[in-house]
């Protein structure tokens, strides 16, 4: 047996899901999304403008990081489970996007900001379609899982309108 699927029936006999997974799982975007816009920053014959622009995005991801590491810390005994099928299905998503995550030449500042645009609007959908599926019914969402849910949503509308605001 794989350490993987003695991890697999650990969790889901002993501990169970809960938001520290999804949180992972966000931790894991987080570090792409850094990748990919330290790699744009990186390109041949990029625009110093692009340069600085991705880095900047690239330390807003660091930032983004150690909010995701707090939260763990904070909430890490005192959270509710999440049922399996949801989770699967959760980590599916994720999994999903995790794939569609690629590095594009940017030539323009403005071609960098609709990029990044685009791509965090993507993140912000994953959320949201991950905080939709916690919701059973009207108490779930009063839930810790729910409300650090709407934390990282407002986190993640604050950023894309930021860059909005500099198309």
């Amino acid at each position: 047996m794989s350490i993987y699927t003695l991890r697999f029936i650990r969790r889901l006999f002993v501990l169970g899901y809960t938001i520290i997974d999804i949180i992972d799982k966000s931790i894991s975007i987080a570090y792409k999304r850094q990748k990919l816009y330290i790699e744009i920053s990186k390109q041949p014959y990029q625009l110093p403008v692009v340069k600085i622009l991705s880095k900047v995005l690239a330390d807003n991801v660091s930032k983004t990081l150690i909010y995701y590491k707090k939260l763990k810390e904070e909430f890490n005994d005192n959270v509710e489970e999440i049922d399996f099928m949801t989770y699967d299905k959760i980590s599916y998503l994720i999994s999903e996007f995790n794939l569609r995550i690629y590095t594009t030449e940017i030539k323009t500042p403005k071609e960098f900001i609709c990029f990044s645009i685009n791509f965090e609007k993507e993140i912000l959908a994953l959320f949201l379609d991950i905080q939709g599926r916690m919701i059973n019914n009207s108490n779930d969402t009063t839930s810790i899982t729910y409300i650090i849910l709407t934390d990282i949503i407002k986190i993640k509308v604050k950023l894309i309108n930021n860059l909005e605001s500099h198309r």
